[in-house]
């Protein structure tokens, strides 16, 4: 994957409103500002709505609200996604996969 070529990526993301004010469609707006900052471009997004997890780690948080988004980027921008949303306390998880 040479950092020039652009691939394409689906971004899942596991959020967690409980101290939140924002909803899930701010987020996820936020969310592709982001994306569009760090050099990716973002073509489509989905709502996947609240979902159970398989195995809790924390029996007082089963439940995680489930994002998709579709995005060309170039090779670095999965790990610069990460770094950037390590802090943000609205997304628990982050699964990005090449397609």
């Amino acid at each position: 994957m040479s950092a020039t070529t652009k691939n394409n990526y689906k971004a899942t993301f596991i959020l967690d409103l409980r101290e939140s004010e924002d909803d899930s469609a701010k987020v996820m707006a936020d969310l592709n500002e982001i994306l569009k900052s760090i050099g990716a471009e973002p073509s489509d997004s989905e709502d996947l709505g609240m979902r159970e997890f398989a195995r809790a780690a924390d029996r007082r948080y089963t439940q995680g609200h489930y994002v998709e988004i579709y995005f060309a980027a170039t090779g670095d921008v999965p790990a610069t996604l990460n770094e950037k949303l390590k802090l943000d306390k609205r997304v628990n998880r982050i699964f990005t996969e090449a397609l």
